[in-house]
């Protein structure tokens, strides 16, 4: 019960977070502004700038989670793409630092490094299920749409 809880309150809310903030960091390298987190679904628990972003916390705040930024019209296919790569890479990133790091073994220690992974890995396989599309697939079909615009000049 201790693992389940520690899972879903703790680990899969933080993995989340930190899979957004990584799409947001990349956004922010190509200077987009408006950029907004939020963590889970229902009513807002809490919200807060934080460099520039608007981060919310819902109620079932360990329900996915989602980012956005309103410039997104004046993005080219490429950076489209690489946004999409950043919430992937900064899971996997915060897995390996985890396991390189030098804190004690503990089960929350574990947890993190094992969902930071899963994560990553999963969402860079490309798929689209329904309305849903994996952040690979993001990536390949923009650069796909950008390798066409380049072969059209």
């Amino acid at each position: 019960m201790l693992f389940i809880s520690l899972l879903v309150l703790v680990v899969v809310p933080i993995t989340n977070f930190f899979h957004e903030t990584g799409h947001i960091f990349i956004a922010k390298l190509f200077n987009l502004k408006g950029s907004d987190i939020v963590i889970g679904t229902g009513p807002k628990l809490i919200s807060f700038n934080l460099l520039e972003t608007n981060v919310q916390f819902n109620l079932f705040y360990f329900l996915g989670g989602y980012s956005t930024n309103v410039s997104e019209g004046e993005i080219t296919n490429w950076q489209r793409g690489l946004i999409s790569l950043g919430g992937p890479l900064i899971n996997i990133m915060v897995a390996s630092l985890l396991l390189i790091s030098n804190l004690p073994y503990s089960m929350l220690v574990e947890l993190f490094i094992l969902f930071n992974l899963w994560v990553g890995l999963v969402n860079l396989v490309p798929y689209k299920f329904l309305n849903r599309e994996s952040d690979g697939f993001v990536f390949l079909t923009s650069i796909y749409k950008e390798i066409k615009l380049i072969r059209m000049k």
